[in-house]
């Protein structure tokens, strides 16, 4: 899909300041050290969900914290146009929730899908948070997460015991 300011203007989209790259979401360059910090800074949640796709090898790329527009997405797949929120405890109430709905609106008109993961079941379940991404997303689950995930202990290589802390 190729961006245009006309299009994303006619939407309701601020488009000043923003770079348009070819067939990449535009985004704000301000954001780019923004989204390196976050990088730096990751929850808990993101740190399992991150460890959880690069474990799974599903053969899609994800990125952590890009820039997309005058926002930042905890993860993106280009390929599939999907951005993954880890929803916590920030997001709960009511202007949280219209913030949210406003910037899910805004993927939306970029083609991007966006699936709101508690960050409790990430936490919790890893694997299956990353399973309900395809689900929820509607994109065909790879076979290499069509198994029944167990949790955190997945997360770690065979025969790593991790020491009682």
């Amino acid at each position: 899909m190729i961006y245009s300011q006309e299009l994303l203007r006619s939407k309701g989209i601020e488009t000043s300041g923003l770079v348009f790259l070819a067939d990449f979401p535009p985004y704000d360059p301000h954001l780019v050290e923004v989204a390196r910090h976050l990088r730096n800074e990751s929850t808990k949640a993101e740190v399992y969900f991150w460890k959880a796709l690069k474990n799974s090898k599903i053969g899609y790329k994800f990125v952590r914290q890009k820039p997309i527009l005058h926002y930042i997405a905890d993860f993106y797949c280009h390929e599939l146009k999907v951005a993954v929120e880890i929803d916590g405890s920030s997001h709960d109430g009511e202007t949280a929730a219209s913030r949210d709905q406003k910037r899910d609106d805004d993927f939306m008109v970029l083609g991007i899908r966006v699936v709101r993961i508690d960050d409790a079941l990430v936490k919790r379940n890893p694997y299956a948070a990353l399973q309900q991404v395809f689900v929820s997303s509607g994109v065909p689950m790879p076979p290499q997460l069509q198994f029944l995930a167990t949790g955190q202990e997945r997360l770690f290589p065979q025969g790593y015991i991790p020491r009682n802390r």
